[in-house]
């Protein structure tokens, strides 16, 4: 989603109504230096490439996606549905897929939460059982329970309505061993650390959970990968536990495209800063980047099962 320095002094300049004086002057440079980066006749060095990215995120943030760039993504994303339909089925029967998406699942879900695993260490621990010397309990349970977690949605044990029974679930299995409070709803106030958004009181997570839970079995967006992005920025905006909101959260999308006949999202831990940036969007602004951001993720789980269909 990054775009050029050459688009982003354009989209400052839009955003802000500045000239380009203006705008070279809080740079710091010459009215000839900067046009001569918006004509392509001459590149900023690195860090002034970071410096216009910075002012660029200060003023404009994310610049709006057009229809046209929404429809392609998805239309791309309908034809590979239509290829590999009967996903439950693909994955009941092709072991081997099962623990591909099990190891990209949980081990990029765990290092977008700080687990400092590797993905050769999560594979060892998922399915050999293997103790790793330097790395701590907790971060070994969270690797088998998250694993667990979703070798019960493979199965198909969470299937077809999403309850309050499937979010408490989810979190009992995935914090089980790691926090005493493991399929309770938090009863403290929370915050998500770097991101300016009031959660709910504890006093309100459930009702607003019951409100989602209503919403989330109600879909109107067409396509239905518009509703799970949607339902998941809105489950995020809740935070309903103490710890473990992203994974659960992820677990209920993979439920929920799973449901829809669509391959699980490999949301990479490469990925993390614009899944935030994307998520942080949604919840203030439109879910539009992260409609976008959550279809290009479901055509990476594509991209294992075409692997698998050589």
């Amino acid at each position: 989603m990054q775009i050029n320095y050459i688009e982003q002094l354009r989209a400052i300049i839009n955003a802000t109504g500045w000239s380009q004086v203006k705008l070279a002057n809080e740079l710091g440079v010459t009215f000839a230096t900067l046009n001569r980066w918006l004509n392509s006749h001459a590149k900023p060095h690195p860090a002034m490439q970071k410096a216009i990215y910075s002012l660029f995120k200060e003023q404009v943030g994310i610049l709006p996606l057009s229809p046209a760039e929404i429809k392609n993504v998805l239309s791309v994303l309908a034809r590979e549905k239509k290829k590999h339909p009967n996903i439950h089925r693909l994955l009941k029967e092709n072991e081997r897929l099962q623990e591909d998406f099990l190891l990209e699942l949980t081990y990029n879900s765990n290092a977008i939460e700080g687990s400092t695993l590797t993905k050769k260490e999560t594979e060892s621990i998922i399915f050999d059982q293997a103790q790793i010397a330097d790395k701590s309990y907790s971060e070994h349970l969270a690797a088998t329970n998250h694993a667990a977690a979703l070798k019960m949605i493979f199965a198909g044990e969470f299937a077809g309505k999403v309850t309050e029974k499937t979010v408490k679930e989810l979190h009992r299995i995935i914090m089980q061993g790691i926090r005493p409070d493991a399929g309770q709803y938090s009863k403290h106030h929370r915050a998500i650390r770097g991101v300016a958004l009031t959660l709910p009181g504890p006093e309100d997570i459930q009702e607003e959970m019951a409100l989602w839970l209503k919403r989330v079995n109600q879909p109107k967006e067409k396509p239905i990968i518009e509703h799970i992005a949607k339902m998941h920025a809105a489950f995020e905006a809740i935070h309903p536990f103490g710890d473990g909101n992203g994974r659960v959260g992820r677990l209920l999308m993979t439920i929920q495209l799973l449901n829809a006949d669509y391959s699980p999202a490999i949301i990479e831990k490469s990925r993390k800063a614009e899944y935030y940036e994307v998520l942080e969007y949604a919840q203030r602004k439109s879910e539009t980047h992260l409609v976008k951001f959550v279809a290009e993720c479901v055509q990476k789980g594509y991209q294992i099962i075409r692997k698998h269909k050589k």
